[in-house]
C-alpha cells in the first residue's frame, strides 16, 4: 500500500511540472503554464433529480494573470444508475493576456446526456453536449456548438471509488462549432491523479492539452468535487 501511494505522488509531481517548457511559438501568451482552479459538486435530492453546480477560475500564469471565470447551474434527471441528462446555465467572463485585448462576456444554454459503463476496475463516461452561447465580442453576437467527451476513472488502491481511494482520471473531449465553415472548434486531452477522501469527495491534479486551429497549450488543472445527498438525510428521520 505504501508503495502505490509512493508511485501516485510521484505521477501527481510529474504531471505538475510537465509542460514548463514553451508548447509553441515563444511570444504567444498561451505558451505559458497556465492553471485552472475548478470546483463543482452535486445536489441529490431524490433517486432521479439533482443539481450540478460548477465554479472555475482560469489564470495565464501558474498563479497570475486573470484569464477567465465562470459559473455554472443546470437541473438533472437520472433514469438510472449510469444515465443522465441535463439543461444548464453559464456565465463567464474572459480576460485578454496583461490587458492586451477586449474583456468577453458570455451567457450559455446548454443540454447534456451523460453515459456510464463499467469494465472491471474501470468506469467509462460518455458525454455528449450541445450549447447555446450569446456572445459580445467585435464579430459575433451568437453561437452555437457540440461537444463530446469520453473519460475513463480507474482506482488503484480498490476494486471500486470509495473512501480512501487513489485513482487515474483521463479523458478527450472534441468541440465542433455549427456557425463555422471549418467545423472545427478545439480538442482537450487531459490525465490526472486524484484522492478520494470519502464517497463525496475528491481531489485530482492533471494536466490539459488544449489544441485550438490556431494555437495549443498547456493547463495545470487543480480540481475539487464535493457532493451532498440529500437523500440520506431524509432516510434517517
Amino acid at each position: 500500500m505504501k508503495s502505490l501511494k509512493v508511485q501516485v505522488l510521484v505521477f501527481l509531481l510529474a504531471v505538475a511540472s510537465a509542460g514548463s517548457p514553451a508548447v509553441a511559438r515563444s511570444q504567444d501568451p498561451e505558451d505559458k503554464l497556465g492553471t485552472w482552479l475548478i470546483y463543482n459538486g452535486t445536489l441529490r435530492f431524490t433517486d432521479h433529480w439533482s443539481i450540478f453546480t460548477e465554479a472555475q477560475l482560469r489564470a495565464w500564469e501558474a498563479v497570475s494573470n486573470l484569464q477567465e471565470w465562470l459559473v455554472r447551474l443546470a437541473g438533472q434527471y437520472h433514469f438510472t444508475r449510469d444515465a443522465m441528462v441535463g439543461v444548464g446555465y453559464l456565465y463567464t467572463e474572459s480576460y485578454p493576456f496583461e490587458g492586451s485585448g477586449r474583456e468577453r462576456h458570455e451567457n450559455r444554454i446548454y443540454e447534456q446526456l451523460g453515459l456510464w459503463q463499467r469494465w472491471g476496475r474501470a468506469q467509462f463516461e460518455h458525454r455528449y453536449r450541445v450549447e447555446q452561447r450569446w456572445l459580445k465580442t467585435d464579430d459575433r453576437d451568437f453561437s452555437s456548438r457540440a461537444r463530446y467527451r469520453f473519460q475513463v476513472t480507474t482506482p488503484l488502491n480498490r476494486r471500486l471509488m470509495q473512501s480512501h481511494t487513489w485513482f487515474l482520471n483521463v479523458y478527450d473531449e472534441i468541440f465542433v462549432t455549427f456557425d463555422n465553415p471549418r467545423l472545427f472548434d478545439q480538442n482537450r486531452l487531459y490525465g490526472a491523479g486524484g484522492y478520494q477522501f470519502t464517497e463525496l469527495n475528491s481531489l485530482q491534479l492533471g494536466l490539459l492539452w488544449q489544441l485550438r486551429s490556431s494555437a495549443h497549450f498547456l493547463r495545470l488543472q487543480i480540481f475539487y468535487t464535493h457532493n451532498f445527498d440529500f437523500r440520506r438525510a431524509h432516510s434517517t428521520d
